[in-house]
């Protein structure tokens, strides 16, 4: 039988990476697009860098709660269910509404500083993240425990 300090202790590094990649695929993302406009320097690019940089967070917020509010209809627990929903439904349009929001901002005065769009703001990162650890959480802590692969052998 595995120790369950080695066990719990491989759990939480993954789960420590696996929100420390989230802001390294973004950061990756950006320094790719960053790279592929000083390649190409002309404004045509800047544009679509710029369009590349605004899209990234709400496409990728907005297809992680899509992807979770797919998965909640086959969840145990109905009172999960009833939190979980709402809550995906409102990330979802949350993140259009940003997206649109800083298509807006794109459009009407071109800005090179990140900081005056609103999908980098703190409020809008952190709370999506934080929003779906917590009904991550909360959706695994529900769901029936697996059966153990030597219990399926009895």
């Amino acid at each position: 039988m595995e120790d369950r300090f080695l066990k719990y202790s491989k759990l939480y590094a993954l789960i420590f990476l696996l929100f420390l990649s989230v802001p390294v695929i973004i950061g990756l993302a950006i320094f790719f697009f960053w790279g592929f406009s000083k390649l190409v320097s002309s404004s045509i690019v800047d544009v679509i860098f710029g369009l590349g940089i605004i899209t990234i967070p709400p496409a990728l917020f907005s297809t992680v709660h899509l992807i979770f509010y797919k998965r909640t209809k086959r969840h145990p627990a109905v009172w999960v269910r009833y939190i979980s929903y709402p809550f995906f439904a409102v990330g979802i349009v949350f993140s259009i509404y940003v997206l649109m929001t800083d298509l807006i901002a794109f459009f009407s005065y071109y800005s090179t500083d990140i900081a005056s769009y609103n999908c980098y703001s703190l409020i809008y990162m952190a709370g999506n993240i934080a929003g779906l650890f917590i009904i991550a959480l909360m959706q695994a802590f529900t769901t029936n425990k697996e059966v153990d692969w030597m219990d399926r052998h009895r």
